[in-house]
């Protein structure tokens, strides 16, 4: 069965482009031919790990630009060219709104059967042409899958069908280390430090400039206080500079674009993981968080769903002073004592990447057998 997953969202060390490659891992080769179509050139380790089955990755960048956004018909063309050629059974959207009609549409035509919208998030950047499209979006997808109940209400609606597809993981890769953390605190000399973890890109949807502002309040309480960020984006220049202006450079690490592998490592360095995202559908880095054993303190516009274990607080962004006061209290654990308790729970929950990626085969196979 041959299956080309569409991804809106540029494919990179993010959330949405991670949970993809924990399933490409899992998912049984030799039943599924899983190829993936992005508007981005990819990190050549990256694209590595995407093409380790001889399965095929096309880049549709226009110019460093999202070619489905600046030259729309052009993309069709390829995309109708790619789907004909192919002969692809099922096609696989990922996306936030309804601008997802674009692909479906474009694969209808192509005679796909099988067309799958997957919501990937709870808000999107273009509400009114979200609105606009809606109907044409909703006439065009066969089946409707998301990565958690409100990222499916978000797209489809409160009385329509959709499918959770959990974003499962590893929990071998993510389960604490300590010669891990001794080497990592150890090579950036934070042995000493308390240290604060982010993962995630720098735009307005992670809300950098509200976690300075709460790392710095923290910081004139305890100077052992350390902030380690893993992530690029547009804004990231203009939160080192408010690091700088706020004399914290000393105390803040910008790592940087950090392979899964790297990230898997690097968690069990961290103490305490901040999280004060403006919106999420459902974040993937809060389940590898948990599966380590760390106290995540996160933002309650983040659907309470992703809660696992105890050590999971939300607090308002409203509130510089609440998210000060709820690190503060927080008590850190010797986290090898519950490493096997914690993995324990996360795979009750139902994040256990090979078991989701067994359900994601029946429901592909389901898919094909109604519809072909």
């Amino acid at each position: 069965m041959k299956i080309l997953n569409i991804l809106t969202s540029r494919l990179n060390y993010n959330g949405i482009g991670m949970s993809l490659l924990n399933y490409y891992r899992n998912v049984d080769s030799s039943l599924f031919q899983m190829d993936y179509l992005v508007p981005n050139i990819v990190d050549d380790d990256l694209k590595k790990k995407f093409t380790m089955n001889g399965n095929k990755l096309f880049e549709l960048d226009y110019h460093g630009q999202k070619m489905h956004q600046k030259r729309p018909f052009l993309y069709c063309c390829k995309l109708y060219r790619i789907l004909k050629e192919e002969k692809y059974d099922i096609v696989h959207v990922h996306g936030s709104s309804s601008l997802l009609f674009l692909q479906l549409l474009v694969a209808k035509l192509a005679g796909v059967k099988v067309r799958i919208a997957h919501s990937r998030n709870t808000d999107t950047d273009h509400k009114f042409i979200h609105f606009i499209f809606k109907p044409l979006f909703s006439s065009l997808y066969t089946d409707a899958f998301s990565c958690g109940r409100e990222a499916g209400i978000w797209l489809f609606g409160k009385n329509k069908d959709f499918t959770i597809i959990s974003n499962g993981k590893d929990s071998k890769m993510f389960s604490f280390n300590q010669t891990d953390r001794d080497f990592y605190r150890k090579k950036y000399d934070i042995e000493d430090r308390i240290v604060l973890g982010h993962i995630g890109n720098f735009n307005y949807q992670k809300n950098h400039e509200f976690l300075i502002n709460v790392f710095s309040e923290l910081h004139k309480k305890d100077k052992r206080y350390f902030l380690i960020l893993a992530g690029s984006g547009p804004l990231e220049d203009e939160i080192k500079e408010r690091v700088s202006e706020l004399k914290l450079a000393e105390s803040v690490l910008f790592l940087g674009q950090v392979s899964v592998e790297e990230i898997a490592k690097l968690l069990n360095a961290m103490d305490i993981m901040v999280f004060p995202s403006r919106f999420e559908g459902f974040p993937n880095v809060l389940i590898e968080w948990q599966m380590n054993g760390l106290p995540c303190v996160i933002s309650d516009e983040i659907t309470k769903d992703v809660k696992i274990t105890d050590s999971v607080y939300f607090e308002s962004i409203d509130s510089v002073d609440d998210w000060v006061h709820r690190i503060s209290e927080i008590q850190l654990i010797d986290r090898n004592k519950v490493k096997d308790k914690t993995i324990q729970l996360v795979k009750q929950a139902g994040y256990d990447i090979k078991e989701n990626a067994k359900m994601l085969e029946r429901k592909y196979q389901e898919l094909y057998e109604k519809y072909y």
